[in-house]
Formats: structure tokens, C-alpha cells, sequence
């Protein structure tokens, strides 16, 4: 049996990590090996309602930045036991949109909580799982925010906890994920996302095929 291999996407909103992932599952799909797309917060049904809880403001209570990363661990917790690690076993090519690191850059860096205490939590709420590679759709944050509100309602926007963030906040992230990057070269490859959609599927499926062939 193949080996399992997990492939995260991280970056801005608006970077083009949805679309560059179903772009390369249908690549991927040629090699007639079982390909998993999901999303984290998602990709179950328990998490998926917890990724309700985590994206759409509620007027009546804000959540705290401790309880933001309580709601993701708990929600990577049910996404490792009942679907990643089950694929993985199977010899199944995971595409996943967003991982544990985002926690680091958004709860961790942003929100301030601090990289030592996150570390902790990521590795208690995901079993001490690891992507064998993470693809970082880097973009500018003013850009990033302009094609999300694009594709969206100004009522979505607003009820959006995260892209309603000021812009200090995204360009918080940002430099968290490209420090990230800069910790872990192994793991991390980042990828301009301002170019053209083409030429983004086609390094990233340069960079795959290479990962593929090392593992």
C-alpha cells in the first residue's frame, strides 16, 4: 500500500487556496490514488458545526481569542481521529485548507496567545500529526481582503470574524506564516500567489510532483 501523504495550503483570504486545490485534486486525480479535499475548520460533521461557531459573528457574544483556540483544537481533534488519520492509513493523498498552522498565525501570533502555549495545544488536539508539506499562498493582505469582498456581500463580510478583522490584524498573519516558513524550510514552500492563477497550479504542481518523489 502507498504511503499516506498530507499536503496542507496556508496563506491570506483571498489568496486562492480553494481554488488552486481543487486544480490540483483534479491534476492529482490521474494518478488514480484516492485524493481527500476538506478544510479545517471542517471536514466532519461535528467540526463543520464548529466551524459555524468560529466564522460567523454572533451579536449577542464575541468570542474570546482563548476560546477561538479551544473551538479550532477541538475541531483538528475531531478532524484527526475521523478523517486524517483513517486516510493516511489507507494510503490516501490529503488536500487540506488550512491546518494547525493557521492556529499558530491567527491565534497564536495575531491573537497574541503566544507560540509555546499553541505549540502545546496543536500537538495535544492533533496526536502529533504533521503535514509532509505546506504550500503558502503568500499575497498582500490589502489584496487578499479586495478579491474576498469581490465574491462576497458587504453582510457577509461584516458577519465574517475573520476577514472583517482590521488590516493590522491580516498583516499580523501574514508575517506570522512567513515566519513560520522561515523556521521550517523542510516542511514549507511559499508560493507568490499575486500571479496568475495558471502559474500558481503550475508550481505548486511542480512542487508536489518533487515531494511526491522524495517521500
Amino acid at each position: 500500500m502507498a504511503k499516506g501523504i498530507f499536503i496542507t495550503f496556508e496563506g491570506m483570504e483571498g489568496s486562492g487556496k480553494s481554488t488552486q486545490i481543487h486544480l490540483l485534486a483534479d491534476k492529482l486525480a490521474e494518478t488514480k490514488r484516492e485524493i481527500i479535499v476538506t478544510r479545517s475548520p471542517g471536514g466532519t460533521p461535528i467540526a463543520e458545526k464548529i466551524r459555524d461557531i468560529l466564522k460567523i459573528r454572533d451579536p449577542r457574544e464575541e468570542v474570546m481569542p482563548e476560546t477561538e483556540l479551544l473551538l479550532f483544537a477541538a475541531c483538528h481533534s475531531q478532524m484527526t481521529d475521523h478523517l486524517i488519520i483513517p486516510a493516511l492509513e489507507r494510503g490516501a493523498l490529503i488536500l487540506c485548507d488550512r491546518f494547525y498552522d493557521s492556529t499558530m498565525a491567527y491565534q497564536g501570533y495575531a491573537r497574541t496567545l503566544g507560540r509555546a502555549f499553541v505549540e502545546q495545544i496543536n500537538a495535544f488536539s492533533c496526536r502529533g500529526i504533521r503535514p509532509d508539506l505546506t504550500l503558502i499562498l503568500d499575497l498582500d493582505p490589502a489584496e487578499g481582503i479586495r478579491r474576498s469582498r469581490v465574491r462576497a456581500t458587504a453582510k457577509e463580510v461584516a458577519d465574517d470574524r475573520f476577514d472583517s478583522e482590521a488590516m493590522q490584524f491580516h498583516h499580523a498573519v501574514r508575517n506570522a506564516f512567513l515566519d513560520l516558513a522561515s523556521r521550517e524550510p523542510e516542511r514549507f514552500v511559499v508560493i507568490d500567489a499575486a500571479r496568475p492563477e495558471q502559474e500558481v497550479q503550475t508550481q505548486i504542481q511542480e512542487t508536489v510532483h518533487a515531494r511526491l518523489a522524495a517521500l
